[in-house]
């Protein structure tokens, strides 16, 4: 519901260092890095857990509704989730 916290949750215990995560909206790259950016307005209500990866979005706007993917890329494999 608009309003509510919402948790994505990637199923991994640890993400190590060298992990690179890409969370995405549909096919919109979501900009971790730079969530804080007022270029980013629309995700300024995400933060992502540096130690799970998990996706958390406080107060979800109506906009934000939709499918949201995650791609973990580490050196033995490439993880996808929807």
């Amino acid at each position: 519901m608009e309003g509510d916290s919402v948790t994505l949750h990637i199923g991994v215990t640890k993400i190590w260092r060298d992990d690179q995560i890409q969370w995405k909206f549909g096919d919109e790259v979501i900009p971790i890095a730079r969530l804080k950016d007022p270029v980013h307005v629309k995700w300024s209500n995400i933060d992502m857990n540096g130690q799970t990866g998990d996706l958390t979005i406080r107060n979800i706007q109506h906009d934000q509704y939709g499918c949201y993917k995650v791609e973990i890329s580490t050196n033995s494999m490439i993880l996808h989730r929807k």
